[in-house]
């Protein structure tokens, strides 16, 4: 197995905390709203319980849930949850050294250290738990919906009720619907953009090392795979959701991607493949006079690097302290575009530069030949990828 990082803290049954499951008892008022449980929505729910309000996160599956995409922690990642006492929500997380990259016949090993690797179920329970402990109210399943007049609805198995929220936190991902039928919050997909796939595959269906991220690209898009704790895959491509049509669906796809590291293809045949809307998007605004949108609900570029959950967490962390301050009357609604943009900024040209260069596989193809010869160098643009921020980035 993969070297374990050394988080700290008590090691859980990662079982995520009670929730409220009935209409009935949910809270008639709240100071904020919080819509997803993710790791966004749930660093929201967190710092703004901390902060002193009454916080209550709903999320429209019931957890432990599956998901796959999101199971690599960049350092800048785990800086945030360092910085808000959560470290020890990554024990038991095994360590990326290095990614392999390959593109048709040529391949090469880059170090690229630091990366934390943890199921997305363990993770979302150990951030949910925090909440619970911050004094946040959960419940799922629930529905929400954020409507422009400022009114809120929650729909649940047993009915359908308002809710009164001082201040609501759209956390619920490229596939949430609560801002659906709200105007101010349309997205704009970039032309082009590619769908994700994924799926959780037996230890031994493919030939990855313990330490690595193995990462195959060709014309027709890219595949990533790497060894969650357990020993199972994690598997994720972005693909063109034409290309998918006619070339056998999701395993035959990502099957010719992954090229000879397949070892077992009936297990890629017999996998539960989910699927997310078009990655590169954007909302032309991230707040109204009542709502402020956080994590992947405020937008999203590829690739897969580990740089999307950073910005997650770090933008969720932000949003509760946002929600706190404007509710004490110290910060306004509109001040939070630039609170995401100066987080996501950096971070998201970096991941729009990989996503032009994923898309030539020519200059994949050389650039593959140029980390052969110069390793060091190939190592420090790796590593550049979900680095920490630093003092000097935050002022």
């Amino acid at each position: 197995m993969a070297a374990v990082v050394d988080a700290g803290g008590e090691h859980g049954d990662m079982k995520p905390p009670a929730a409220m499951s009935r209409v009935s008892d949910l809270p008639a008022a709240v100071d904020a709203l919080v819509v997803g449980g993710g790791p966004a929505g749930a660093m929201a729910a967190i710092t703004a319980a901390r902060a002193g309000l009454r916080v209550l996160l709903v999320d429209r599956v019931a957890h432990p849930r599956d998901k796959v995409c999101g199971c690599c922690l960049a350092p800048r990642g785990q800086q945030t949850l360092e910085r808000a006492g959560l470290r020890h929500v990554l024990h038991g997380a095994s360590s990326v050294r290095s990614v392999h990259l390959r593109c048709g016949r040529r391949g090469v090993r880059v170090r690229r250290e630091g990366t934390a690797v943890i199921s997305r179920g363990d993770l979302d329970a150990g951030l949910l738990a925090a909440a619970a402990e911050a004094g946040v109210t959960l419940a799922w399943p629930f529905v929400a919906t954020l409507n422009a007049d400022g009114s809120t609805w929650l729909r649940g198995p047993d009915g359908e009720r308002p809710l009164r929220a001082r201040l609501r936190v759209a956390a619920d991902g490229l596939a949430g619907a609560s801002l659906r039928d709200h105007p101010r919050f349309v997205w704009s997909v970039r032309a082009g953009s590619r769908m994700g796939i994924g799926t959780t595959l037996p230890a031994e269906a493919l030939q990855v090392q313990d330490d690595e991220i193995l990462m195959c690209v060709a014309r027709s898009g890219y595949a990533g795979a790497v060894r969650l704790p357990d020993g199972r895959l994690d598997v994720a491509a972005a693909v063109r959701s034409e290309d998918l049509r006619g070339r056998g669906g999701p395993a035959a796809f990502v099957g010719r991607l992954l090229g000879d590291a397949v070892r077992d293809a009936e297990a890629l045949t017999q996998a539960r493949w989910h699927g997310t809307p078009h990655l590169w998007r954007r909302r032309r605004h991230l707040h109204d006079q009542q709502t402020i949108v956080t994590g992947d609900a405020a937008g999203y570029v590829e690739p897969f690097t580990g740089e999307g959950m950073g910005w997650a967490l770090a933008t969720g962390a932000a949003a509760g302290e946002h929600a706190a301050a404007v509710l004490k009357g110290r910060g306004t609604m509109q001040a939070w575009d630039a609170v995401v943009h100066a987080l996501t900024r950096s971070a998201r040209v970096r991941c729009g530069m990989v996503s032009w260069l994923l898309r030539h596989p020519w200059l994949v193809s050389a650039g593959v030949e140029a980390a052969g010869w110069w390793p060091s160098m190939a190592a420090r643009a790796a590593e550049s990828l979900g680095a920490p921020r630093t003092e000097a980035a935050r002022a």
